[in-house]
């Protein structure tokens, strides 16, 4: 299988997925970094029971809070982004790149047929799936993306 098969065929529901990190809707911002920082997760997803309505990212953080004078009593509502872009287990891996490249994710949640929470896609997934299923391929990548190399390796 090629790494194009294999973005075009492969399932996010078949990719070893860890378990999102979540918090209820009105949860204070303190909580919700105390989580991210617990679970060493780049995101949270904020539901209402299992309904997914917005996701906050490291990102956030950032461009957000940092240097702003928010106080940490402050709910996750107000800074998360709402209705983020969600995937389904049956989309493919390719999908999720599209997905990621478009809109410069590098969080996806995923969504069950019913609208409820079923995952996250991380880039950081995509990558450990190439790495493993494609070893060779990336083995042989220059080091940066638009190095040209002037021999074939060894040659």
């Amino acid at each position: 299988m090629t790494i194009e098969q294999a973005l075009r065929d492969e399932r996010l529901g078949n990719l070893p997925l860890s378990s999102p990190a979540c918090v209820k809707l009105g949860t204070s911002l303190q909580e919700t970094l105390r989580l991210m920082r617990q679970e060493r997760a780049g995101c949270v997803l904020v539901c209402d029971g299992e309904k997914l309505v917005g996701i906050f990212t490291e990102r956030d953080v950032l461009d957000k809070l940092i240097g702003r004078g928010i106080s940490e009593s402050e709910p996750v509502d107000s800074f998360m982004t709402r209705e983020p872009a969600c995937l389904r287990p049956s989309d493919s891996l390719g999908e999720a790149v599209r997905l990621m490249t478009e809109g410069g994710y590098r969080h996806i949640p995923l969504l069950d047929e019913r609208g409820h929470r079923a995952g996250l896609i991380a880039a950081r997934d995509i990558v450990n799936y190439v790495a493993e299923h494609f070893p060779a391929e990336v083995v042989n990548l220059p080091p940066r993306l638009d190095q040209v190399f002037n021999t074939a390796e060894g040659g």
